[in-house]
């Protein structure tokens, strides 16, 4: 192939690449904001994202209880469980909210403070958490057991996609 002729296929391939760069940017940078249809997470308002999450929530523990065929012996104790991951959800939106709220760190000091105590604050959470996983785990049989590890293990999938994808710290 002759030197002009890879050389007009690399403009043009650098030039697409360029084109569509430069529409992401002039949109904000959001591929997926108010033109792309669908709102992301760090657009929505608190109350959007609220009942979203709560939606979400209630779909999973639905799937849940389908998915462990609970006894009605078992029934009271995830009760129990779901209303436990439903005030930890709870806890977080508003969390979120306040977050959101308040004025945003100006300093690299006041940035890693503030990391520091959503750190904590998750860590307080999964522990309680942890703690009400443990007393409805151990109604289940076997059988029961490795379906809600399976489950387990997917919703945890889908909220490390959602970290490093879109809800990390300073984007809203």
């Amino acid at each position: 192939m002759k030197n002009w002729i890879k050389t007009s296929i690399a403009a043009a391939v650098i030039a697409t690449g360029a084109i569509g760069s430069t529409a992401a940017l002039a949109w904000g940078g959001h591929c997926d904001g108010p033109r792309g249809g669908k709102a992301s997470w760090s657009q929505m308002a608190p109350e959007q994202m609220k009942a979203k999450m709560a939606t979400r929530a209630e779909l999973h523990m639905a799937r849940l209880e389908l998915a462990l065929a609970l006894a009605p012996e078992q029934k009271p104790a995830f009760e129990i469980f779901k209303a436990d991951m439903k005030a930890r959800a709870e806890r977080m939106a508003s969390a979120m909210a306040e977050r959101r709220a308040a004025d945003q760190p100006k300093t690299a000091i006041e940035r890693m403070q503030r990391m520091e105590e959503m750190s904590k604050l998750r860590q307080a959470e999964m522990a309680e958490a942890r703690k009400a996983v443990e007393t409805f785990y151990a109604t289940l049989g076997d059988a029961q057991k490795t379906v809600f590890d399976a489950e387990f293990e997917k919703m945890g999938r889908k909220g490390e996609r959602a970290m490093k994808g879109g809800m990390g710290e300073g984007r809203g």
